[in-house]
């Protein structure tokens, strides 16, 4: 009869010494997939910023181009103007 509780009492330690190795690879397991879902919350977080700026870039791109047009009419304008004052200035010479 020893022999057969001692080779009972080595199965039940064998047997909880699973659940508690079993437990702990589940506590870490979770552990790590809840930092993974944090650092992943980051990654979006930063590329949701990433495409605001270049959302952002983009309109400014477009408010250059239309302030460039803006900038050449005044030019074109600049240069007749500058044409009719000195084409007056010669006729009254």
């Amino acid at each position: 009869m020893e022999q057969n509780t001692s080779i009972t009492l080595g199965l039940l330690f064998a047997i909880i010494g699973c659940f508690v190795g079993l437990a702990g690879w589940i506590s870490n397991r979770d552990k790590k997939i809840a930092n993974d879902s944090e650092f992943k919350g980051a990654v979006n977080a930063k590329l949701d910023v990433v495409l605001g700026i270049k959302v952002e870039v983009k309109k400014i791109e477009d408010d250059l181009k239309e302030i460039t047009k803006k900038i050449v009419v005044v030019e074109e304008s600049t240069k007749s103007a500058h044409k009719r004052i000195d084409e007056h200035i010669t006729s009254h010479d």
